[in-house]
């Protein structure tokens, strides 16, 4: 008969005490958001400069994609920052395979606030940083979403999520910086 009822008091303080937990859990409020917990994503700033003169200043999240066309020839370019100022450019071509069009890996390169001559087919330029320090609200991106394209005086496509030239301009966001 002690058994039982210690077996009995046991569970009812075990369900008084976990009823309690699951009150005190509910009261509680959330903590407020902070910069450090809100997730941004990174962008990079860079300077296309064609041999023709023609120039396009290209803003891009890491890891996103620009597209490069002139006169057929077609490039895609994924920046991705690296330590000590540098941005590591993966550079596709376009190439025609059983008919088909398909994007190869044509080259790696580092690049800085210097210029660093690009040379693939048709398509001549050169390449510098402009900024690398951009931090963007993750919600803006998952809401704009997508690419834009501009065009050069001299007729090159520029496609990326900011795009400003001499002779055009495109923004999918809010936050791109284009000079007047």
């Amino acid at each position: 008969m002690i058994k039982i009822h210690r077996i009995i008091t046991v569970t009812t303080l075990l369900a008084v005490c976990g009823f309690m937990m699951i009150v005190w859990a509910h009261d509680k409020p959330e903590p407020p958001l902070t910069p450090a917990s809100t997730d941004s994503v990174r962008a990079v700033k860079l300077r296309l400069t064609f041999a023709s003169g023609d120039a396009a200043n290209v803003t891009q999240v890491e890891g996103g994609t620009i597209k490069v066309e002139k006169d057929g020839s077609k490039l895609a370019i994924t920046p991705y920052i690296r330590e000590q100022g540098k941005v590591e450019l993966r550079v596709f071509q376009a190439v025609q395979r059983e008919g088909k069009e398909v994007m190869e890996a044509a080259d790696t390169l580092l690049v800085d606030q210097s210029l660093t001559k690009l040379n693939r087919g048709n398509l001549q330029f050169s390449v510098q940083v402009l900024d690398l320090n951009k931090r963007l609200p993750a919600e803006i991106l998952a809401a704009a979403g997508g690419t834009c394209c501009a065009r050069t005086c001299s007729g090159a496509l520029i496609c990326a999520a900011c795009v400003c030239t001499d002779c055009g301009t495109c923004a999918v966001f809010p936050w791109c910086e284009c000079a007047p």
